[in-house]
């Protein structure tokens, strides 16, 4: 357990003794998945020592203890009778101690998990040659596509704190195709065939269709969206004016998942050009890929890559992605909707 969140246990155990009643103690902790356990500590205070067998229950050198302790958090926030300066004061807690809290003030995160910056330019499926960006500002960051702009995609709408979801894509697309008078169902399967023509290899083809198939009945309208061909890095240049001195290792991500405003995950599937020239191992292909998985981490992405001769045959590959994808949900406390 790192030094800030052992800090911020102990206060926030004793701001619980000041704005909470035992009955809120127990939903704030049962409410993130918590079981109440039996603390050796000798405690003073029915609540003190409530929240303290809460806490002896979780293991809290592992991040999905970390992680419920932020649901917790998230609990506490969302009492109404708490009362605006009580948020706050619990806000200014988790942010003193490594825990940043969004824009709305209910979202809390351990600022060492995550991508730190918003999403700014989302830019994915393309289905042709190479779109030309240049920058109309670039004191806002803003982009503009002047060639080559029908064979790509820009979601131009800000990313909330829970992410992207294949919803919140379905309606973006309605309103960019003046598809008003279809359903969603209709619109969804359009915009699936569109992002289908993007991508370019059987294995990436058979896990999108494994995704669909697998979670979406399951989840619903709470779906996350798996953006396909998404531009990471964007160099003006092709590789014919650069004379195949690629400048950047890795232009576009396969597949990307915006599990929330902060948690970006990568998905890759490899193909012989990932590591080989022609027939041969290329040791500085490999080198070069990995190098770069090594920034993304840094940068707070998460990366899993799939080789491609894993999703070389379809009943195979649905046991290999489904339970690659259940797992993932659950790292990040996402729930399919009850059936």
């Amino acid at each position: 357990m790192t030094p800030n969140v052992e800090i911020l246990k102990t206060e926030f155990r004793e701001f619980c003794v000041v704005h909470l009643v035992i009955r809120n103690i127990h939903d704030i902790f049962t409410s993130a998945g918590i079981e109440q356990g039996k603390s050796e500590k000798h405690l003073s205070g029915d609540r003190r020592s409530l929240v303290e067998d809460y806490y002896s229950s979780l293991s809290w050198e592992s991040m999905e203890s970390i992680r419920k302790f932020v649901k917790v958090l998230e609990n506490t926030l969302l009492i109404s009778w708490i009362g605006d300066e009580g948020k706050q004061e619990l806000r200014s807690l988790c942010g003193k101690h490594g825990f940043a809290v969004d824009k709305d003030g209910y979202r809390v995160y351990l600022t060492t998990l995550g991508v730190g910056s918003n999403v700014k330019n989302l830019i994915f499926a393309a289905n042709g040659p190479k779109p030309e960006i240049i920058f109309s500002d670039s004191v806002s960051n803003d982009i503009e596509i002047v060639k080559n702009s029908a064979y790509c995609l820009i979601y131009d709408r800000p990313i909330k704190s829970h992410g992207l979801l294949w919803k919140e894509l379905v309606d973006w697309w309605r309103d960019r195709e003046q598809l008003n008078e279809e359903s969603d169902i209709e619109v969804g399967r359009k915009l699936y065939a569109r992002l289908s023509q993007s991508l370019t290899s059987e294995p990436e083809k058979l896990f999108w269709k494994i995704y669909f198939k697998k979670f979406y009945e399951s989840f619903k309208e709470k779906l996350p969206a798996l953006i396909p061909q998404v531009y990471l890095h964007y160099d003006p240049y092709t590789l014919k004016h650069l004379q195949d001195q690629r400048r950047l290792v890795r232009q576009r991500m396969d597949f990307l998942f915006l599990l929330s405003d902060r948690i970006r995950v990568v998905i890759e599937i490899d193909g012989k050009q990932h590591y080989a020239e022609e027939d041969r191992a290329s040791p500085r292909l490999y080198s070069e890929m990995i190098a770069e998985d090594r920034r993304l981490k840094l940068s707070g992405y998460e990366v899993y890559r799939f080789g491609g001769y894993e999703l070389s045959g379809e009943s195979a590959a649905e046991i290999i992605v489904e339970s690659f994808l259940v797992n993932l949900f659950k790292r990040h406390d996402l729930i399919a909707n009850a059936t």
